[in-house]
């Protein structure tokens, strides 16, 4: 018995009550109190638990950390390799670009060419026939003029 269930069991006697309904009293309300704690005890949290939380707390955050900075570091390397593949590409684009301006340049040339060729030809045939034309003209002018 504590010092409380012995001034309990001593104020009791000294009232009256008989030694075995006293220490009957006595050892139902040592039992309702253990009931309250045990009840309490379930819902209530001690200081011992909350440092045991935070403990456990603490190493998932840390971990959290760890599997961030593990996630940060693979974006970084994925970044730099899609930075790699983006400049080999633009420099087979880049490529393939100057090889389409080379072939449209001599393409253009090569036109250029034949239409000079042709616009050339033109003006020869042009020529023949302006010249053929005048011929006839001034032979048929003439013929005329011989006749009057």
């Amino acid at each position: 018995m504590g010092t409380f269930d012995t001034a309990l069991l001593e104020a009791l006697l000294s009232v009256g009550i008989s030694p075995e309904r006293a220490r009957a009293v006595v050892e139902s309300f040592d039992r309702s109190i253990d009931a309250r704690y045990s009840l309490h005890a379930q819902v209530l949290a001690t200081k011992r638990d909350l440092a045991e939380l935070e403990t456990r707390l603490a190493r998932e955050i840390g971990a959290c950390r760890e599997r961030i900075a593990a996630g940060d570091a693979r974006i970084n390397e994925v970044n730099a390799g899609l930075v790699g593949r983006i400049n080999e590409a633009n420099a087979n684009l880049a490529g393939r670009i100057n090889e389409v301006n080379a072939n449209l340049s001599g393409r253009i040339n090569e036109v250029n060419a034949n239409l000079s060729a042709r616009i050339a030809e033109s003006k020869t045939e042009l020529l023949k026939w302006m010249l053929g034309a005048l011929t006839a003209q001034t032979a048929l002018l003439a013929g005329i003029v011989k006749l009057l």
